[in-house]
């Protein structure tokens, strides 16, 4: 039983990152009843780290944090910490983010080495001056031999927490490489540690890259996944990108870019998304004065 529970979270995740988020759904219930009926402690860690994870995709941010502490004072029961700690990385590190918990974030997976290495340039942007994170994108992407080649076997998910660092402290670079490793793939989203739309990262690098037309691509093909899914959050924050794309180069489309961006202010004020509803709310001061 708990082989087979574990393939099939397994399997949950890899038709999330396809986009297959329905199918999915019909696996994590397979998963509690497995859960259930075995009464497998671990089972338990894993489903309700996919329950969070589900739950982020909705936009129940708080509950997927809910969900995360509730993992972390059973495993403290049960004398199961170190494991526990683990899942609720998976359960709840997304809706950290997207609420600003940052604090909460480096003592989850600042405790956690080798969590602290799969997302360290995120992990980084939030503990260290960007002079730092440049410094370690020079020497983990840049000089990578092999970058998006079949013989790299860097991670998705790490390389994504790259990219995200890199547009993020503007290392143009390490985002051109990056954009190439993950441009065609047909991966929809991370949906392991820190649950997030692909395309969306792949437009702000090109538009990092003063490349405009191929960002807004990339936007829209977020929008369209992640209203397909549907990936809540994750449907605001690439409407709010594509906004201020619009806003600040293409000026005759700032009809469109207001829809855009109310859109994703109105959203950010439901789901509690406090840094990135102050970002977008900078835009309409902007636009008024």
């Amino acid at each position: 039983m708990r082989t087979l529970g574990t393939g099939l979270v397994m399997i949950a995740f890899i038709l999330l990152e396809s986009g297959q988020r329905q199918r999915a759904e019909d696996i994590y219930r397979e998963c509690c009843e497995i859960t259930e009926r075995s009464g497998q402690a671990n089972l338990w860690f894993m489903t309700m780290a996919l329950k969070g994870i589900l739950a982020t995709l909705d936009g129940r941010l708080e509950e997927a944090d809910e969900i995360g502490r509730q993992m972390r004072t059973r495993g403290q029961e049960l004398d199961f910490t170190g494991y526990a700690d683990v899942q609720e990385i998976y359960a709840g590190t997304g809706a950290k983010l997207l609420l600003g918990k940052n604090d909460e974030i480096i003592r989850l997976v600042g405790s956690i080495e080798l969590y602290s290495k799969i997302m360290c340039g995120l992990y980084l942007t939030i503990t260290k001056p960007h002079a730092e994170v440049i410094e370690f994108l020079d020497s983990t992407v840049v000089a990578r031999p092999g970058i998006g080649t079949p013989a790299d076997e860097m991670s998705a998910v790490t390389d994504i927490s790259n990219l995200m660092a890199a547009v993020l402290v503007r290392h143009h670079r390490a985002a051109k490489l990056l954009l190439n490793r993950f441009s065609g793939t047909g991966l929809c989203i991370i949906s392991l540690t820190f649950p997030t739309c692909v395309a969306r990262h792949l437009g702000g690098a090109a538009a990092l890259l003063e490349r405009y037309d191929e960002a807004r691509k990339y936007y829209q093909e977020a929008i369209k996944v992640c209203t397909e899914m549907p990936f809540r959050p994750e449907l605001a924050l690439t409407r709010l990108n594509l906004a201020e794309l619009l806003l600040e180069h293409y000026p005759d489309e700032k009809k469109e870019a207001l829809e855009h961006l109310d859109f994703a202010i109105s959203e950010f004020r439901e789901m509690k998304m406090q840094p990135s509803l102050e970002r977008a709310l900078r835009h309409k001061d902007i636009l008024k004065a």
